[in-house]
């Protein structure tokens, strides 16, 4: 029945009718066969740029691990000699304990030794204990001879751990003795365990 009554059609209708056959059908070609193809290819350049994004990105987030990793181990080796400088809690009981031992072998008397509380930390008024490190303090007084004096601040520093002399005093004790009297403040800095009170 279409073809009949496309048959009565004049040349121009049915040129007409035929071209947009033609163009409909174009169309619907175009949709089943090109369109799919072109998303698919759309699709696979977003992916392509997406996955050169994520190269990228875990570039900078390796390249960041790698100074990080680089970093820690910097701390892991400063704390490692930071902790070979620093006194155990026994290392210090047996340091303050060894100080009269010291002082005789090098040639000096013990007057007095007095150990200080902690220090106060003039920034935020805490206590010497700060990040599991404690200061610990004493003031030696000692009477000997000048060279017995120097042995014995050479043996005092003589350890793999720190000491710090904080002050020297001198004084005679009276004008007809070779012996003055030296009051010597020593430091030390103790790595606080949770074991030990």
């Amino acid at each position: 029945m279409l073809v009949n009554d496309f048959a009565k059609f004049g040349r121009s209708k049915r040129s007409t009718v035929s071209a947009a056959l033609v163009v409909i059908t174009a169309l619907a070609m175009y949709n089943w066969m090109v369109t799919p193809h072109a998303a698919y290819l759309s699709a696979a350049k977003g992916y392509e740029s997406a996955i050169n994004n994520i190269v990228k990105k875990n570039k900078i987030i390796d390249n960041k691990v790698k100074i990080e990793r680089q970093k820690l181990l910097e701390l892991n080796e400063q704390s490692t000699q930071l902790q070979n400088i620093l006194f155990t809690h026994d290392q210090a009981r047996e340091f303050f304990g060894d100080l009269q031992a010291i002082s005789e072998q090098t040639g000096c008397s013990i007057l007095s030794l007095n150990f200080m509380t902690n220090k106060k930390n003039s920034k935020n008024g805490d206590s010497g204990d700060t990040e599991g490190i404690v200061v610990k303090s004493a003031m030696l007084c000692v009477v000997g001879q000048y060279n017995d004096i120097a042995r014995l601040i050479e043996r005092l520093q003589a350890r793999t751990q720190k000491v710090w002399i904080d002050a020297i005093k001198l004084r005679t004790i009276n004008y007809s003795s070779d012996q003055p009297r030296c009051d010597i403040t020593i430091t030390i800095f103790e790595i606080s365990d949770e074991d030990n009170p």
